[in-house]
């Protein structure tokens, strides 16, 4: 990936009435390295000043429409999770990966695509989870309702 085409896309980005963050914006630099194979705008083989051929298909291609994914590229704080009040504080709360939500899954303090996802699959678990979501247990790691 280090060496990987970036993508220069627009996404449209998650919305809902719920959701707490204002003004969220385009995905930062480390969603866009996995966008940039999964958005479709970009070819798999597009490394090294080549340009490739082949793209991302089937359910992995997200394309550019995010509004029917997990939001990213937003803070998530303790200020946050007080004001939405169905999130956990991401300073205190276990990650069950043997420390914080904010040390082991946040980069830079924001939710990002590696937030849940492990591109080398160190866990080796479906979809490349960073721990099982068996009973949801990903998603209330940080959600509590």
């Amino acid at each position: 990936l280090w060496n990987h085409a970036t993508t220069t896309a627009t996404f449209t980005v998650y919305t809902s009435p719920s959701l707490d963050v204002v003004g969220l914006g385009q995905p930062s630099a480390s969603s866009k390295a996995c966008l940039s194979c999964h958005d479709g705008t970009v070819a798999i083989d597009s490394f090294g000043l080549a340009t490739g051929s082949t793209l991302m298909g089937g359910r992995e291609k997200l394309g550019t429409d995010l509004t029917n994914d997990h939001p990213i590229s937003f803070t998530y704080n303790t200020a946050l999770a007080t004001a939405d009040g169905g999130l956990k504080d991401p300073a205190t709360t276990s990650s069950g990966l043997g420390g914080t939500i904010n040390n082991d899954l946040l980069l830079g303090g924001k939710v990002e695509c590696a937030s849940c996802h492990d591109v080398h699959n160190s866990s080796n678990l479906p979809k490349l989870l960073v721990k099982s979501n068996a009973g949801s247990g990903l998603c209330f790691t940080c959600h509590s309702k």
